[in-house]
């Protein structure tokens, strides 16, 4: 094996692969990133046997082959090289010899026999969809996520194809994410009609991966196809391939309150600067933060003992009642407002304790719930 190629899209191609290198795995061949040069260039791969991805680079190569090499250091060499060309040759007893400019490395190899080849994921169902569409659906959802392994459904994005049945949505693709404390809904459209039935549960760290993939920006469709157990994202020259989560995602429809409560309606980016503001004192009070509607204005406060209190007031539109009031984890409203694109956004406080729901202004595929936390003023 013999090939020369430029240090950016090598150290790009590493980078992205590297990522997904198991470095506790019981099976040490999963440690390396399988190399392979062809006529048209080279492939590289990775597998930690949950998360495969496979992408082509540009190579002049001059000897086809196929060798191992170990991932961290090899990312490590790669991303200290100068900008120049790198060639790379695999000698007889097995060495990789790594030269730029004046210089080189000796890398020991494996053969690549042993290494798990990554599932193609071929039958099933499958649909393309606008990457930046898809990239940024993740991005509006994937934060609420579980984060704890004892809620492992919940460590997954739901993503499901089909014609929506709330009033207002067109979506015929969905992804949902929830940790139980707040759920994210978003809505897209597949570039030709989708096939209904797609419901599956996605690990976030694929996801999360997938989205870092579609940041090179190139100008093709995401293809997805969706089998029984894995799932398989197609991206020009890159693939990413994941296991599916087994088991029922919890019915999100039931979480969607039934009847509206008080709408509010402002200033996105006024929102989130004064409920960071608002997160400084309730930090040492489990980030509890009172909202409340008083006389057309939208207030937040936060007392914390011992430390001090906050009194945030913002200017609002409000429909409804003018005595709404409830307590939330004010971390869990700036997560969301960080990802609202539109210049308002509107909140719905119910009675009592019903949960919270924040939508981006004029956008009916976005939904955000989340729980209130019973105190004495909120009970």
């Amino acid at each position: 094996m013999e090939f020369v190629c430029e240090k950016k899209q090598l150290q790009s191609g590493v980078a992205a692969v590297e990522r997904l290198v198991s470095t506790r795995s019981t099976l040490p061949i999963i440690g390396n990133v399988l190399f392979e040069a062809g006529k048209t260039g080279i492939k590289l791969s990775a597998n930690n046997l949950e998360i495969g991805m496979e992408l082509g680079i540009k190579a002049n190569v001059t000897r086809e082959g196929a060798v191992l090499l170990p991932a961290k250091t090899l990312s490590g060499i790669v991303s200290k090289l100068p900008e120049t060309a790198v060639s790379f040759k695999l000698n007889e007893n097995g060495t990789v010899k790594i030269t730029y400019d004046q210089s080189h490395f000796n890398l020991h190899s494996l053969p690549p026999d042993e290494f798990p080849a990554l599932p193609k994921v071929k039958e099933g169902k499958s649909f393309s969809v606008d990457p930046a569409v898809f990239s940024n659906m993740i991005q509006q959802t994937i934060f609420s996520v579980s984060a704890s392994e004892d809620k492992y459904i919940l460590t997954g994005v739901l993503i499901e194809t089909g014609k929506s049945t709330f009033t207002g949505d067109n979506s015929n693709l969905r992804l949902v994410a929830t940790d139980g404390y707040r759920l994210a809904k978003c809505g897209g459209r597949t570039e030709a009609k989708a096939e209904s039935g797609v419901n599956v549960i996605v690990p976030a760290r694929a996801l999360a991966e997938l989205a870092k993939m579609l940041e090179a920006g190139k100008d093709e469709s995401l293809k997805i196809v969706v089998s029984g157990e894995q799932i398989g994202f197609r991206y020009g020259d890159a693939y990413l391939v994941s296991r599916l989560i087994q088991g029922q995602f919890p019915d999100y429809k039931q979480v969607i309150p039934k009847k509206g409560g008080t709408k509010i309606t402002l200033s996105t980016k006024e929102f989130l600067k004064a409920a960071e503001r608002a997160a400084v004192i309730a930090s040492g009070s489990a980030n509890v933060t009172l909202l409340e509607v008083k006389t057309g204005k939208m207030k937040l406060s936060a007392n914390t003992p011992d430390v001090g209190s906050v009194d945030e007031v913002l200017t609002a539109e409000i429909k409804g009642s003018d005595k709404a009031r409830a307590s939330f984890n004010i971390r869990l409203i700036t997560d969301v407002l960080g990802v609202i694109e539109t210049d308002k956004t509107v909140i719905e406080l119910g009675e009592g304790l019903s949960p919270g729901v924040i939508r981006p202004e004029g956008n009916e595929e976005y939904l955000y719930i989340v729980m209130p936390i019973r105190t004495q003023e909120v009970a």
